[in-house]
């Protein structure tokens, strides 16, 4: 999303920072429905259940299935963006195999695989039971309803209504938490890499040499993408500003203090890592792939 239409959310970060600096305060309720508040995360006992299983309702509570269904497309506008002189057969047959590759629940495996080997049953007991809070599931249907196509263009209207209705500097404060905490646009900058490099390792077999990118050119276009941060982590706050517009400040600060705490943490960055290594895995299998079903050109 472009975001001419608001540089004033720079200044209003700026503002924000340090606006919030009380002490963290937790808050949960326990199965009576008492609520308690405390400068200490609750200390949950490892859920039961077998570890796959909660591997598996993890992901898809937290939407992370829904991110990983994304991805085919994302490789086939990276593919369909490279200028080629493939025959309409050759092209076809490349957005097949590039197609099997990223197949959702190879990705969706690979993640699992993330989980398994850095699995931690005191996070992963902390972790169920804020995800399966109704607090927590609302969130997730908030993030998956702003993710939907149709909520691109409501989107860019609640963008460009930014500018008449700034909001408070303490809730700007919270979606720059929660930003840095989710490191959403970084992410976005990684997968976009190496979905670039899965299109450019997958077309070698079938280019000419003298038509591939040169290392230099490589590097130039992967430079390019990383220098797009600054305007991703705009675009991002603004995304979560809308995201959670029906939310209020203490609802919103509790999920924020929940990434941010040990166990959040700790479940942003397996998912992290294994969304990575699940796209660098597919990324090989391409390879793979094209150089076994097209003779090498020189």
């Amino acid at each position: 999303m472009k975001l001419r239409a608001i540089p004033w959310l720079v200044g209003l970060i700026a503002l924000a920072t340090g606006s919030l600096a009380e002490a963290k305060t937790y808050r949960w309720v326990n199965d009576q429905g008492v609520v308690t508040y405390s400068d200490q995360p609750p200390q949950v006992r490892p859920v039961e259940g077998e570890r796959d299983a909660l591997i598996a309702e993890a992901l898809d509570i937290s939407g992370i299935k829904k991110t990983l269904d994304t991805v085919p497309a994302h490789i086939r506008n990276q593919f369909e963006a490279r200028q080629t002189t493939l025959k309409p057969e050759d092209k076809a047959r490349v957005a097949r195999i590039l197609s099997d590759a990223f197949r959702p629940d190879g990705l969706n495996s690979a993640v699992r695989g993330a989980f398994r080997t850095n699995y931690d049953p005191q996070r992963m007991g902390v972790v169920m039971a804020q995800l399966r809070s109704p607090l927590f599931r609302r969130i997730a249907a908030l993030e998956l309803a702003a993710s939907e196509p149709g909520a691109k263009q409501d989107l860019e209207r609640f963008a460009m209504g930014l500018q008449g209705d700034i909001p408070p500097p303490a809730r700007v404060a919270l979606v720059q938490r929660h930003e840095a905490a989710m490191r959403s646009a970084e992410l976005q900058i990684e997968m976009g890499v190496v979905a670039f490099r899965a299109v450019v390792r997958s077309l070698e077999p079938i280019v000419p040499s003298e038509k591939r990118p040169t290392a230099r050119e490589t590097e130039l276009a992967e430079r390019t993408l990383r220098a797009q941060q600054e305007n991703l982590v705009r675009s991002a706050l603004v995304r979560w500003l809308y995201t959670y517009r029906s939310l209020s400040d203490e609802e919103l600060a509790e999920y924020v203090a929940f990434g941010e705490s040990d166990a959040g943490r700790w479940f942003v960055t397996t998912q992290r890592k294994g969304l990575l290594d699940a796209m660098r895995l597919a990324m090989d299998m391409a390879a793979r792939q094209m150089a076994a079903a097209f003779p090498p050109k020189r």
